[in-house]
């Protein structure tokens, strides 16, 4: 069984693989349905290919500044920047924030089949941090459906957007309180036309939404919102699965 296959077994049987502290973050995660973005680049986020991230080989960046694997235990380490004018981040000209994230390159419909993003994580410096997003697809508009939100408290909320084109605020909703230094996991589910959401294996949330999105895609990792530091946000991650 090839590692990508191997890796979807164990998560479909709810148990994490061991992971080895000598491979790249692909040799202990499937990452070749995602994208990197990096916060670095000549003008636009540097952008990593799935085929460059997958293997005990893949990328890491070189000074393991930003995306790279944990010597210690083998965790993706995940780091972005605060205050893009004071640090000198890379970010998307339409976003005010820096981000180390994965993106999905696949799209799918969140009105049938089986969409669900699950993340086993730390997070060691955090003051605001996007931890996974559902984004649209193909509906005219790059923008966020709604945005899983970790506070330097604790508390963890997802704030679903008001309107499509963006600009008219999110909905925050409370998922629950995870002290910053515990490790935890979260689900995001949407199918059947609901976006669903749980820590813990708590009970799941229904969220509430106010418009549909023909298509979508996850997004996971540390999209930085503090815009009042220098500080890098820092997450260490155990268990990345999204389930089709």
């Amino acid at each position: 069984m090839q590692l990508s296959g191997h890796l979807a077994f164990l998560a479909s049987l709810g148990i994490a693989r061991a992971l080895d502290p000598g491979c790249a973050p692909g040799g202990n995660f499937d990452l070749s349905k995602w994208e990197l973005q990096l916060p670095i680049g000549n003008g636009s986020p540097m952008i990593v290919q799935p085929a460059q991230l997958i293997g005990c080989g893949g990328y890491q960046d070189p000074g393991h500044h930003y995306f790279f694997t944990e010597s210690g235990d083998g965790a993706l380490v995940m780091k972005a920047p605060g205050t893009p004018s004071k640090t000198g981040c890379v970010k998307f000209a339409e976003s005010q924030h820096c981000r180390t994230e994965l993106g999905e390159k696949a799209t799918w419909s969140p009105n049938t089949g089986t969409n669900r993003l699950f993340m086993d994580l730390v997070g060691t410096n955090v003051h605001s941090i996007v931890i996974g997003q559902v984004f649209q697809a193909e509906s005219g508009f790059n923008k966020p459906f709604a945005e899983l939100y970790y506070g330097s408290d604790g508390s963890i909320k997802f704030g679903t957007a008001l309107a499509a084109a963006g600009g008219a605020g999110q909905d925050l909703q409370p998922l629950g309180t995870v002290p910053v230094g515990t490790r935890f996991t979260y689900e995001v589910r949407f199918e059947n036309g609901q976006l669903l959401a749980r820590i813990n294996n708590n009970g799941f949330t229904t969220l509430r939404t106010y418009f549909t999105t023909p298509k979508a895609f996850f997004k996971a990792g540390n999209y930085n919102q503090d815009l009042s530091t220098t500080d890098t946000g820092d997450i260490h991650v155990f268990q990345l699965t999204i389930t089709h």
